[in-house]
This record gives C-alpha cells, sequence and structure tokens, in this order.
C-alpha cells in the first residue's frame, strides 16, 4: 500500500563507520546510497548507549525518537561459554580458537561457525560469522579431526573467500566475487546479485533438508508469496 510510505520514517543507526564493514567498500557506499533513495535515513558513528520507550539514546547524548525500535546487531555465542573456565571468549561469548580450530587454552576442544572466532595470520579481524566459513570449517574438521585422532599432523584451516551478497529485498542486491582468479573481487548489483542471493539460499536449504524437501520449501515459499496478502490491516 503506497500511501503508507508517507507515514513511515525509518532511521538506520551504524555503530561503525560505513555500512557493511565486511563488503568492500564501493557496495558499503552503494548499499547506503540505495537505502538513501528509498527514504531511509542512515545514520553511521551512531552507538546506542540505552533504548527507552521514546527511542535510542546515542553515546554522544542525542535522542532518536522511535514508536518502534527494532534490535539487529551481529552474532552473539551462548551465555554459557562465558563461564566456561579456562577457555578464552570474546566479548560476544565466541570461542577463540587458533588455525586448526581448537581453543587457545585447551586444544581437546574444537569450536567452529558462530560460537567460534578465528583471526587468520596477517589479518587485522576475526573471519565473518557467516555460513561459507561455517561450511568451510565444517569441511575441514570432518576431514582434520580423524587425523588428529590417529596422531597425524593436521594441516592449518585455509579460508577461500567466495564472495559476499547483499539484498535488499525487491528493490536491489549487491555482490561481489571472491577469490576466482581474474574475476577477484569484482562487484556487481542488480537482477544479477538478485538471482545470486536466492540461488545461494536455495542451495543452503537443499544442502541441509535435501534436495526434494528443499525443492518443496521452495514451492511453498513461490505459493505463498502469490497467494498471501502483502500487508495485513486489523
Amino acid at each position: 500500500m503506497p500511501e503508507l510510505a508517507s507515514r513511515i520514517s525509518i532511521t538506520l543507526l551504524e555503530a561503525g563507520p560505513r555500512l557493511l564493514a565486511a563488503f568492500p567498500e564501493d557496495i558499503s557506499a552503494a548499499t547506503r546510497t540505495r537505502l538513501e533513495t528509498l527514504g531511509v535515513k542512515v545514520m553511521t558513528g551512531a552507538q546506542v548507549k540505552a533504548a527507552t520507550a521514546d527511542g535510542f539514546v546515542l553515546a554522544d547524548g542525542s535522542v532518536v525518537a522511535a514508536s518502534l525500535k527494532v534490535w539487529a546487531a551481529g552474532v552473539k555465542g551462548p551465555e554459557v561459554f562465558a563461564d566456561l573456565d579456562g577457555l578464552e571468549a570474546t566479548r560476544n561469548n565466541q570461542l577463540v580458537v587458533g588455525p586448526t580450530l581448537q581453543t587457545t587454552r585447551d586444544p581437546a576442544i574444537y569450536a567452529l561457525g558462530d560460537c567460534s572466532s578465528l583471526t587468520l595470520a596477517g589479518a587485522e579481524r576475526p573471519l565473518p560469522p557467516t555460513a561459507q566459513v561455517a561450511h568451510q570449517q565444517a569441511k575441514y574438521l570432518g576431514t582434520s579431526l580423524p587425523k588428529a585422532l590417529r596422531g597425524e599432523t593436521v594441516p592449518d584451516f585455509r579460508y577461500r573467500d567466495m564472495g559476499a551478497l547483499v539484498s535488499l529485498g525487491d528493490y536491489d542486491a549487491f555482490g561481489s566475487l571472491g577469490q576466482f582468479g581474474f574475476f577477484n573481487g569484482v562487484t556487481f548489483r542488480g537482477r544479477m546479485a538478485q538471482l545470486g542471493h536466492v540461488m545461494l539460499y536455495r542451495s543452503h536449504q537443499a544442502r541441509i533438508h535435501g534436495f526434494w524437501r528443499g525443492g518443496l520449501l521452495w514451492l511453498v515459499d513461490r505459493l505463498n508469496s502469490l497467494l498471501r496478502p502483502t500487508i495485513r490491516l486489523d
């Protein structure tokens, strides 16, 4: 219902200097520009200090008024990780691991995916908590763990950046290619990026649920998109 757009004001608060810090700067800038053309007010360097019934209080003391507040601030590990004696954890309760995915203070414990934090040699920040990182770590442990149990030498985990995609729903999408030789670091947007995002999501479903069930989920989603109303008014 287009007439509702004039009655809604959306503000996006980002504590860092730019949106999508894990993406190339050109995608970050293009995403911000697209959001702003859609009417979204983007505020970077806006660290939230507190939330009240009336809005958000920022670190500089200013207040951003809001009647509906949505918190979407990344990944946090289980609370139990913060209380595990003898294991090093980040402030987000992720277990810090070394290049073989063994925890830094107990080599008998392995961690991967969202519950782990791995900073590769020469890198400034840990690997992002994305599905492709978790998938590659799972494949690595699937082969290296049996070797470790047999007392064999285990190679370090090597991450290959397969690129990244960000979708703005039906409005736009952006992507970047990973380590693909001549195409290394190439960025793209629009229909191609939207198609890539859909294919990536569906392939992930197929890996989890199997080919046939993944296909059934796709069919159900298509039927829902055709039959379900776009907005519900009570």
